[in-house]
């Protein structure tokens, strides 16, 4: 605690970068003009190259400055009544297939006999704002300081991280989670044009690094949809000693350049393609795009099940949460394996229907040819089926015509169950 106490004062200065992961950019969260005044300017004074958050500590009379006053208490009640809010206040996003909801800030200190107050950044959000190497957005504080709405700020950045692409497009439900907008609020599309969208593009024009012009999507006479043309208004690129550690890795685009291409034979919409680039991993990509390629064949919208699949994460959790299987692999734990493979479902389970696609999933995972995948199979389908309680009766009563009506109703139910996570 006396380190923070005894912390530096940070200058505010409007020329000083902001570096945020584009998952901070895209997280849902809520708050009022003057918390995020605050936090734009707290974040000012991270640097990425930082290996943990430091106390930020501003004297009360420049946050004034730079924040405004809209009350007739005194200015130190008055910001700590502010920052107060921001401590209260959440950012929701997307980890590893789950939600994670954290606080923006954990302390807050004031000294009323030195004007001061120190902030401090939850440390639960340094992968999102320090040592980043990918997938993040970059800019000058005087871009968003100056703006006099919350909404326009958050689509500045919104904006801003799809710069060097020049669209974006969203439906309208998107546009108002991102921004924050309750349901009540602006119901009608003509009040969100005109005081929301209209009312940014005029400030992003006048006070701002870039510009936007905007098309309306339609169905039928209702607006679903807007698509954002971004301009740069001019080079305000930062400088390289800004972000030391940020690094391009070489062959990235190569990589990236493959991977669009094998989202395109997985016949996932092109639109997609930046939102998906400009918010997950590689990595994430790649592992994801790698687990339909194997289940393309079983999945009949395999377009925006791959899509369903790299939000999730769907590879990361089977990876967590499954057994491996390698060509190594011996009876027992094909057994297992496969047992758990089927435990994940709550369908009633036909012997015939199990076997077939237990051979498929041995096929995929051994590389096996067909035959040896069900020669496989074979060595573990007696105990496999009794783990499962599954007979071998009930298919043969069944003409070819009811055969396939019940292969058909259980693949509708599987495929249902598939396109869930696991």
């Amino acid at each position: 605690m006396t380190d923070k106490l005894n912390a530096q004062i940070y200058e505010i200065d409007s020329k000083d970068w902001i570096t945020k992961s584009n998952t901070i950019i895209e997280s849902q969260y809520k708050l009022t003009l003057q918390e995020q005044r605050i936090l734009l300017i707290t974040a000012s004074k991270v640097q990425p190259s930082d290996e943990d958050f430091k106390p930020y500590k501003f004297r009360v009379t420049d946050l004034v400055d730079k924040i405004g006053i809209s009350s007739q208490t005194s200015m130190y009640s008055y910001i700590k009544s502010v920052v107060k809010g921001l401590q209260g206040k959440t950012v929701e996003f997307k980890k590893d297939n789950k939600t994670i909801v954290a606080n923006w800030l954990v302390t807050s200190i004031y000294a009323e006999q030195e004007g001061t107050v120190i902030l401090k950044f939850n440390p639960d959000l340094k992968e999102f704002f320090l040592q980043l190497k990918e997938r993040f957005t970059s800019y000058q504080l005087e871009n968003v300081i100056q703006l006099n709405s919350v909404y326009s700020i958050r689509i500045y950045e919104l904006l801003k991280q799809y710069e060097s692409l020049r669209k974006r497009t969203f439906t309208i439900e998107e546009l108002r989670e991102k921004l924050g907008i309750e349901k009540s609020k602006y119901k009608q599309y003509g009040h969100l044009k005109d005081r929301v969208i209209n009312a940014a593009k005029q400030e992003l024009a006048e006070k701002t690094d870039i510009s936007f012009t905007f098309q309306e999507v339609k169905k039928g006479r209702k607006v679903t949809g807007i698509i954002f043309q971004i301009n740069s208004r001019k080079n305000n690129s930062p400088p390289i000693k800004e972000i030391p550690h940020v690094i391009v890795v070489p062959g990235d685009q190569e990589k990236e350049q493959n991977l669009r291409n094998r989202l395109t034979k997985l016949k996932v919409k092109k639109e997609l393609f930046e939102y998906l680039f400009n918010t997950y991993s590689l990595e994430q990509i790649k592992r994801n795009i790698e687990y339909a390629e194997k289940r393309a064949s079983t999945i009949s919208s395999i377009g925006g099940y791959t899509y369903k699949a790299i939000c999730s994460d769907y590879a990361k959790s089977l990876l967590d949460n499954s057994p491996q299987l390698d060509e190594n692999a011996d009876t027992a734990a094909i057994l297992k394996y496969l047992t758990d493979y089927w435990n994940r479902t709550n369908e009633p389970l036909q012997s015939w229907f199990v076997e077939e696609k237990s051979v498929e999933e041995l096929q995929v995972k051994l590389q096996l040819d067909p035959s040896v995948a069900k020669a496989n199979f074979d060595k573990v389908k007696g105990p496999l089926f009794q783990k499962l309680n599954i007979t071998v009766k009930e298919t043969q009563q069944l003409s070819f015509d009811e055969l396939d009506m019940k292969r058909e109703d259980v693949k509708k139910r599987l495929e249902k169950y598939k396109k869930s996570p696991l």
